[in-house]
């Protein structure tokens, strides 16, 4: 019986107690899980197509609740490096630029349009007709963009491949708007920018007259060497129309804008910029990029994060269907934790509903009990002397007593309860018989001898 009381006692209450902690803990680690309302974007110098583009993602950000600040950088490079510092959680980087970051630390989230390699030339610093070669920039004065830049990178990159260097070359850095001026001033014979076409610098630039964009006339031989460059087409006029610019069909080189983050970075967050990256640019930006060809992750430098792949294609595909019925936040909550849980509550359903089951047996597991006790005093009863049946009609009575007052019987059992109190009764008055007779016996016998 101890068992019994012990277990009444003690094991159903600390089941209650370690199911309060249970859902204390689950309440704590729910709300340690919810995403922090103001992250931090890093760009480009402002104006720059990245730091136009991270406005566009604020604006969403803020209508879902969130505080989206942005960084501006000196460029790629920087970028990456304070990612890998952890000084942000997302950053705008050039393709190319990511393909010896750490793998452990970034991941690709997205690549989010083209960005032309421009390289004006200065009409002026060239005889007729206009190279389309990049070998005839040696002993030209070269702007290659800010260092730091994904652009000076790449300038870099493809001067040296064409055999332009310092060496033959006069090399000149500065940032893409004070090149820009020096362009205009005719203080640089060509610069190279890497950026939208819609971007301040580019707005200025492109399609002055004066100028020439270099038609690269070994455009896919720089794809083979930079596996991350595209080849790009600029129609005739297709700058400006009435002014004919350019004058003919020109190829240009590309990289991508690419979304890069921390493998840290919240799932949330990362959803959240996902929903705003695809509103941004699935139409097309109408002179490089097909209608839902952007966000992707085809020109990926890094692999990509495994959350934002099924981010992506659900939001592309408009199956992320919590977000058209519940706000932002309750959408990734319940798309975040539905996916865990559903499978583990369908393993405990079956438990738990077979809970009340396994306690009404327990109950009648204990009322049993006593019935066995008392079906085994009843056997014994006839061979017990006076002794040993005093003995047992005291621990009867305990039974009783135990039953009545010690062990928490539910309404389903009481009828149970009562009937075997009965028989506990009848039990008494019986073994109080046997024991008047045994007592008449050993009265009788004195006087019989």
């Amino acid at each position: 019986m101890d068992t019994v009381k012990f277990v009444d006692k003690y094991v159903f209450r600390a089941l209650a107690v370690l199911g309060l902690i249970a859902f204390g803990v689950a309440v704590y680690f729910f709300v340690k899980s919810l995403p922090p309302r103001k992250f931090t974007i890093l760009t480009g110098r402002e104006g720059g197509g990245y730091y136009r583009t991270a406005e566009r993602y604020k604006e969403i950000a803020a209508q879902k609740g969130f505080d989206l600040e942005i960084r501006p950088t000196a460029g790629s490079v920087e970028t990456l490096d304070l990612l890998e510092k952890g000084e942000a959680g997302i950053g705008f980087v050039q393709g190319g630029i990511g393909l010896d970051a750490d793998q452990s630390v970034l991941a690709s989230m997205a690549s989010v349009y083209y960005e032309p390699v421009w390289i004006l030339l200065n009409n002026e610093s060239f005889d007729d007709p206009m190279p389309k070669r990049l070998t005839a920039l040696v002993g030209k004065k070269i702007g290659i963009g800010e260092d730091g830049s994904g652009t000076q990178k790449l300038a870099l990159q493809l001067l040296n491949a064409s055999g332009v260097t310092g060496a033959n070359a006069t090399l000149i850095t500065g940032t893409s708007t004070d090149q820009a001026e020096q362009l205009l001033n005719g203080e640089l014979d060509a610069l190279f920018l890497v950026t939208a076409i819609d971007s301040d610098v580019g707005q200025r630039l492109l399609g002055q007259p004066g100028f020439t964009t270099l038609d690269v006339e070994q455009a896919e031989a720089y794809t083979k060497k930079f596996p991350f460059l595209r080849v790009l087409d600029i129609p005739q006029g297709s700058l400006d129309i009435v002014a004919d610019l350019p004058a003919e069909d020109k190829r240009i080189l590309a990289t991508t804008a690419n979304l890069v983050v921390r493998k840290d970075f919240h799932p949330d967050l990362l959803r959240l910029i996902t929903i705003a990256a695809v509103d941004t640019h699935w139409r097309g930006d109408s002179f490089f990029a097909a209608r839902n060809e952007f966000p992707n992750t085809d020109y990926s430098d890094l692999p990509v994060d495994r959350r934002e792949k099924a981010y992506l294609e659900r939001i592309k595909n408009g199956e992320s269907t919590m977000d058209n019925y519940l706000p932002f936040s309750f959408a990734a909550i319940a798309d975040r934790y539905l996916l865990f849980v559903l499978p583990i509550l369908f393993l405990f359903i079956p438990i738990v509903s077979r809970a009340p089951m396994i306690y009404v047996l327990w109950n009648r597991f204990k009322i049993n009990r006593w019935y066995k006790l008392a079906s085994r005093v009843e056997r014994r009863m006839p061979y017990m002397d006076a002794d040993q049946l005093q003995q047992e009609i005291v621990r009867v009575r305990e039974y009783d007593d135990e039953l009545l007052d010690l062990v928490n019987v539910p309404t389903g059992q009481l009828s149970n309860a009562y009937q075997l109190h009965e028989h506990f009764e009848l039990l008494l008055r019986k073994m109080q018989r046997r024991a008047d007779e045994l007592a008449a016996a050993s009265a009788a016998a004195p006087a019989q001898s």
